[in-house]
């Protein structure tokens, strides 16, 4: 089973006069993005090198052709340090990284939580080379994750000196997950961790309803089966010091460290943030 994330951008898209003629035909936002990637050291494609934080799989542009949704991306997570596995006192068979490993060992996947940054920012970044882009929400959908109940808070906190020099521009937004994202446990439970994590101008909660428009909701393209909104129709509010691709993503990048936490076995899941008034 491979670890994937797939990331969706909601907005629109223009294309305006002042562009035409300057965004090439030849490239697309598979191209750009995976560009965008190495030059950033974030991936790479070299066949001697094995990609630091993801391995893109897909990625497309959907302005024009959906509602609401600017595009798409897909990455695979299985980029990590070589590692033994044994299930039953048997080796596993070998699973595709970079490239195959030996029989028993396995590539260990990169934590969500310590890529949506820069995961986010690309995908972003590669978008606004196809033309001006406003941006109201990103959605996340796991799958294949493996268990892991280690929290990357310091790692998280240690970023926030780059939101510091924001004085004005706060945004508000709301946070919808699925089912399966806190495996059982309660929006309070997870509220609960949150209050400890404020940080700097980002503050979490309350506990709020969503509204349908919202929620999460499952592509025709989302490695996810199906994606149910919670049952509760809870989900939290959050206050952001500026609307940005890195502070969406440093929102996400909490919250699903937080929900990793108390529900460390969950390995599908989708979680969105919402920019709200």
């Amino acid at each position: 089973m491979c670890s994937l994330l797939f990331v969706e951008a909601f907005g629109q898209l223009i294309r305006d006069e002042s562009l035409e003629g300057v965004v090439s035909d030849e490239e697309d936002l598979y191209s750009v993005f995976r560009a965008r990637a190495q030059l950033m050291g974030w991936s790479t494609t070299k066949a001697r090198r094995r990609p630091l934080l993801w391995q893109i799989n897909e990625a497309e542009l959907t302005a024009g052709s959906d509602e609401s949704r600017v595009g798409w991306v897909q990455v695979g997570l299985e980029v990590g340090d070589v590692e033994p596995t044994m299930v039953q006192s048997a080796p596993v068979l070998p699973v595709l990284g970079y490239r195959y490993a030996p029989l028993g060992v396995h590539r260990r996947a990169v934590e969500p939580a310590l890529i949506l940054g820069a995961l986010v920012q690309c995908f972003d970044d590669a978008l606004r080379r196809f033309g001006v882009v406003e941006l109201y929400g990103f959605q996340v959908a796991a799958s294949g994750l493996e268990s892991s109940a280690q929290s990357w808070l310091n790692d998280l906190g240690g970023t926030l000196n780059w939101f510091n020099t924001t004085l004005k521009g706060q945004a508000d937004a709301v946070i919808a997950f699925d089912q399966e994202f806190l495996g059982g446990h309660t929006e309070a439970e997870l509220f609960a961790r949150l209050p400890r994590r404020n940080k700097g101008s980002f503050e979490f909660g309350p506990v709020v309803a969503v509204p349908e428009q919202y929620s999460v909701k499952a592509g025709v393209e989302t490695p996810i089966c199906s994606i149910s909104p919670a049952q509760s129709g809870l989900g939290l509010s959050v206050s952001l010091p500026e609307w940005t691709a890195s502070a969406a993503a440093w929102v996400l990048a909490m919250v699903v460290d937080a929900a990793r936490a108390i529900a460390p076995d969950v390995s599908n899941f989708a979680v969105r943030i919402t920019r709200v008034g």
